[in-house]
């Protein structure tokens, strides 16, 4: 009788038993030295083995190693009790696995071998029906039985750098089953597990990658303390939905609360190339993970993704955290060993930093021209807009990459307010043309022939510039004869005690030595601003050809009007091109969605199976919060929470004594920072481009204070201590005040 023993230290093949397979896959597997449980195989059309030829296998399979690379795995006694399972030809191919149609037979001793294996091929009477390919071979293995005291499943797939792995004391039987759920542990690939069956287990795993390539692969093992053993090896034919982690902050900063599904679907369009961007750099990067997903009406960002980005590269999860805020999903330290062997990545990523300042002019000339062409139609139109997008980000990419370093140690060093208020970016210089404007000093319509282009939440492509509405910028005909969020000077509150020139001095000091850092952080800040001003010129072209083919939507009546343009995704906006005229109900169904999403607030990290209606935001306890300050200085108002810009302060309040307090800020916000003393921002970072604008005003502000918006509500009183990066709830007697503006204590991150 011609039988598999491929767990022998000379296996022998059996004539007609296919290579690939679930049989095939771990005759191979054994062949290379996995740690393959002893197994034979016992062909279709043969008889099932008699009683001693099955006790020749279990002797020989004892003392023979389970590898033949050295590794000596073996079973601890000869096989007493086996599993008796199918291996038909119709399992485990590439499109699809049949997993569970057939029968399986455990704990089967020795003697009861031969009536099993009819059983088993008997099961597959009933289950071959619609199979394809011809017809089914009805091979049977019969395999040792490990003693196990963990067993599970674990999915191993490219693009991802952990395993998920279902894991059960035991044998797994009743969780392959689906009739116990099992834990969940993910399993890294890059870094090393802790010893025990993680580490046998993270070692098979990896073996099972160098064997048979680093494909989607279904893994059944079980450990018994000693020796983690590959079981069953079958591909996925249908990927996993990891329950990934997203966060909005980035988005959050330059977007609206709730963004127009026309930007939203081109932003999710993007996202392929936006990740192409590194990948450019690092081909063996994943290319089949999404770097944008839609969740609640809003574009997210894959955080994980984005540490795994760090992972792969050797450095620090915590950076991505640091940069967007709170905690990060894997905690992960550097690694100088993948430092080391990706350094030609890392120093291509530090020449494209190098490379995107000295060509800073150039690619602000190509956005600037964005649209320019003629769009004749909605596809047109949104392919231009799709270019400007992708040109905008990846050209901040780099820039941002050059900043944040010298940013970071000037913040520690205490410095960073002073040397940006000195500095003037063109959003700076928009802010002091609109302060021109309010004295008289520049007419309306200069102000609008230079920054026309710029509006509010201007990476919207739905919302109107300044030129298209003027007044977002508000009563330009009242001229204010001084303006609160300027940089007018105040009085030093430490006086001439001597003190406050003491620390003043040592400001200065510092501010001195640390000018080289701030010299190499200058350009390409500049050059960031000032991409995103001319991206803004090629925007509000593409809105005026969008606008434009909206109208005449309307007058072939598949539009109502042109703000329906902005309901629409990129789609349905192609298919609008194509004739489509969308019904009422639809129209319904659209403004019905759009209320249901306005209503939800995500928080800035969620999970990708998180349901919405679950989401919450529980006000923070007690009477401060904390967050990042951008300058210095103390401020006692009254509090004006709002979520978009507005130059109509509440009745009875102050601009000398109103604190802004808002979910996130842009350069549309510069009308209301001219009404108030302080502003507070609940998502932001050092890098967003309101807080360069609020660092370069010297408009006293904090930035990064989570849950501020449900922290205080309008009119409550409140103390923003800024240099500390606290705001803190008054008892209404202590708020008389009045806001301090200190000239000598905006970079004091000590407050």
């Amino acid at each position: 009788m011609n039988l598999t023993y491929p767990t022998s230290v000379a296996p022998r093949t059996t004539a007609g038993v296919p290579t690939t397979g679930k049989a095939g896959r771990l005759i191979a597997a054994a062949a290379a030295g996995l740690p393959v449980p002893a197994l034979l195989v016992v062909p279709d059309g043969q008889p099932a083995p008699s009683l001693g030829e099955l006790r020749r296998w279990a002797d020989d399979a004892v003392r023979s190693p389970a590898s033949t690379n050295g590794t000596g795995a073996r079973l601890a006694d000869a096989p007493t009790i086996v599993a008796v399972r199918s291996a038909f030809s119709a399992e485990d191919h590439e499109d699809s696995s049949l997993a569970g149609w057939f029968r399986t037979e455990l704990r089967v001793p020795l003697d009861e071998v031969p009536a099993a294996i009819e059983r088993v091929r008997a099961s597959a009477a009933d289950r071959t029906d619609g199979l394809s390919g011809g017809e089914l071979r009805r091979d049977v293995m019969v395999m040792a039985m490990v003693d196990a005291a963990r067993s599970g499943v674990a999915f191993s797939e490219p693009g991802t750098y952990d395993d998920i792995v279902n894991v059960v004391g035991g044998t797994a039987e009743r969780l392959v089953g689906g009739e116990e759920r099992g834990e969940t542990v993910h399993l890294a690939r890059l870094e090393q597990e802790p010893a025990g069956w993680r580490r046998r287990l993270q070692a098979l795993l990896d073996r099972v990658r160098r064997h048979a390539g680093d494909r989607p692969w279904d893994i059944e093992w079980a450990d018994d303390g000693t020796t983690c053993w590959l079981i069953q090896l079958r591909p996925i034919t249908a990927p996993t939905r990891r329950n990934e982690t997203f966060t909005i902050a980035n988005h959050a900063e330059i977007l609206p609360p709730l963004p127009s599904h026309l930007m939203t679907s081109v932003i999710e369009r993007a996202g392929d190339e936006l990740f192409g961007w590194y990948r450019r750099f690092d081909s063996s990067l994943p290319d089949n993970r999404p770097f944008l997903e839609v969740i609640a009406g809003r574009p997210f960002i894959n955080l994980t993704l984005l540490e795994d980005l760090l992972r792969h590269l050797g450095l620090p999860t915590r950076l991505v955290a640091d940069s967007i805020g709170g905690p990060p999903s894997k905690d992960r330290s550097a690694d100088l060993a993948r430092l080391v062997k990706k350094l030609p990545v890392l120093t291509g990523l530090g020449l494209a930093q190098v490379v995107a300042v000295v060509r800073a002019e150039r690619n602000q000339r190509r956005l600037a021209t964005a649209g320019d062409g003629p769009a004749a139609t909605f596809g047109e139109a949104l392919d231009q807009l799709h270019e400007a997008y992708v040109g905008l980000v990846t050209g901040m990419f780099p820039l941002s990459s050059a900043i944040g370093p010298p940013l970071a140690l000037l913040r520690r060093a205490g410095t960073l307010a002073d040397h940006a208020g000195r500095h003037r970016t063109i959003t700076a210089e928009l802010a002091e043309a609109l302060d021109e404007v309010r004295h008289g000093a520049m007419a309306v319509d200069e102000f609008l022939t230079r920054f026309g282009h710029r509006g509010v939440y201007e990476s919207d492509i739905a919302r109107p510039r300044f030129a298209d509405a003027p007044e977002l910028l508000g009563d330009l005909s009242a001229r204010a004869s001084a303006t609160v969020g300027s940089t007018a000077e105040v009085s030093d509150p430490d006086g001439d005690n001597g003190a406050g020139d003491s620390r003043n001095r040592r400001r200065r000091i510092r501010t001195a030595v640390t000018w080289p850092v701030w010299a190499a952080a200058r350009k390409p800040l500049a050059a960031r601003e000032a991409l995103r001003d001319r991206a803004m010129i090629g925007f509000a072209t593409i809105r005026r050809s969008l606008v434009s083919l909206a109208e005449q939507a309307v007058e072939r009546q598949q539009l109502r009007s042109v703000d329906d343009l902005w309901l629409l995704t990129v789609d349905e906006a192609l298919a609008v091109d194509d004739g489509w005229v969308p019904e009422p109900a639809f129209w319904a169904a659209r403004a019905k969605e759009r209320t249901e999403l306005a209503a939800l607030d995500p928080p800035p990290i969620v999970r990708r199976f998180d349901d919405p209606a679950t989401w919450r935001h529980d006000a923070p306890s007690g009477r401060r919060l904390s967050g990042l300050p951008l300058t210095g200085g103390t401020v006692r108002g009254r509090a004006w929470v709002l979520r978009e810009p507005s130059v109509d302060l509440p009745d009875g309040f102050d601009p000398a004594t109103t604190v802004l307090i808002a979910r996130s800020v842009d350069a549309g916000w510069i009308p209301t920072f001219t009404r108030v003393a302080a502003v507070v921002v609940e998502t932001g970072g050092d890098l967003s481009h309101g807080s360069i604008l609020l660092r370069e005003r010297g408009v006293p502000s904090v930035t990064n204070v989570s849950g501020v918006t449900r922290f205080v509500g309008t009119g409550d009183d409140v103390e923003v201590r800024v240099g500390a990066g606290v705001i803190e709830k008054l008892d209404p007697n202590r708020a008389a005040g009045t806001a301090e503006r200190p000239r000598g204590d905006k970079g004091d991150s000590n407050g």
